[in-house]
């Protein structure tokens, strides 16, 4: 192998030759390794091992560096539906290219790039760093969809809590105030959905809360309404049959059980927060007579419950 390419490799697989001339390559070991087949010429001065992950070397054949949506799919985390290409460019970038062919001008909508123009430094790499892109990911996503990836993040260790200074100070500061929002006790972007629409509307509940005989329910919202979120396609086997155990101990104990797929929070939400609001409105949240079980429930650390006239 190569050494040009294994040093490419231990960096994303992606590199500008000024790196690579910093790291003591010289440009005929640069023009061999091309000629070998060993590395490619991605554009005008940038170079990749032909096996890096297509999404960063489509990036850099824009003529940028990878960021926002893309880089949070490459970590791995929770984001909502986005097929595009995010690519952060200098301001000043006049003409960029097609992802697949340098020698083609870039169609936004035909090619499917967001592009992410800016006056930071840093595209000298070929991806940003996680903190960096997520907060270039409230430019152009919905910020429910952006808390979610932190979420994520912070529950899969992609991130800790203090990133999350990081990603305040790189965001708008009209929007840092978001960051706040954050719970690292959410396992998935469908929970962080259904808990900020929660808070939105004032409406009272426990994140992750406890309930005897059954373990950690997603929300309880009220005394007695537990929302469970499901958040793959399907639940099979042990998995269904442990889910419709607790459902029926949740019922056994009084409690009103509304489990939630991923295409009702994702694709059916209208229709799917309408009927929560709806079961609000009608106090079936509440005991009200509707068996002898109140538990008293530990409050999330991150959860905030409001008060009974507030719900």
């Amino acid at each position: 192998m190569s050494s040009v390419a294994a040093h490419l490799r231990s960096n994303d697989g992606v590199l500008p030759y000024s790196a690579l001339e910093g790291a003591g390559f010289s440009r005929g070991a640069v023009r061999s390794a091309v000629q070998d087949d060993l590395i490619v010429r991605v554009r005008n001065g940038w170079f990749a091992v032909p096996d890096a992950h297509p999404e960063v070397i489509a990036a850099v054949r824009v003529g940028g560096t990878a960021t926002a949506t893309t880089v949070a799919k490459l970590h791995r985390l929770w984001v909502a539906d986005d097929d595009r290409l995010h690519v952060r460019v200098r301001h000043s970038t006049g003409r960029l290219s097609s992802p697949e062919n340098r020698a083609v001008a870039l169609d936004r909508t035909a090619h499917r790039v967001c592009v992410h123009y800016s006056t930071r430094s840093g595209l000298d790499r070929a991806r940003d760093p996680l903190t960096l892109a997520l907060a270039e990911m409230f430019a152009c996503s919905d910020e429910v969809a952006v808390l979610a990836a932190i979420d994520s993040g912070l529950e899969g260790r992609a991130l800790e809590a203090e990133h999350l200074d990081e990603i305040r100070q790189a965001m708008p500061r009209t929007r840092r105030a978001l960051i706040d929002m954050v719970d690292p006790e959410s396992q998935s972007g469908l929970e962080t959905k259904v808990r900020l629409f929660l808070r939105s509307r004032r409406i009272g509940f426990r994140a992750q809360a406890f309930i005897e005989e059954v373990g950690r329910v997603d929300f309880l919202v009220g005394d007695r309404l537990v929302i469970e979120v499901d958040g793959r396609a399907f639940h099979t086997g042990l998995e269904f049959e442990t889910d419709r155990r607790r459902d029926l101990e949740l019922l056994l104990r009084g409690y009103l059980v509304l489990r939630l797929s991923y295409r009702q929070v994702i694709h059916d939400w209208e229709r799917t927060r309408a009927a929560i609001v709806e079961l609000v409105a009608r106090g079936d949240h509440r005991w009200a007579g509707r068996g002898p079980y109140a538990p008293v429930l530990p409050r999330s650390t991150f959860g905030k419950a409001v008060s009974d006239t507030e719900a």
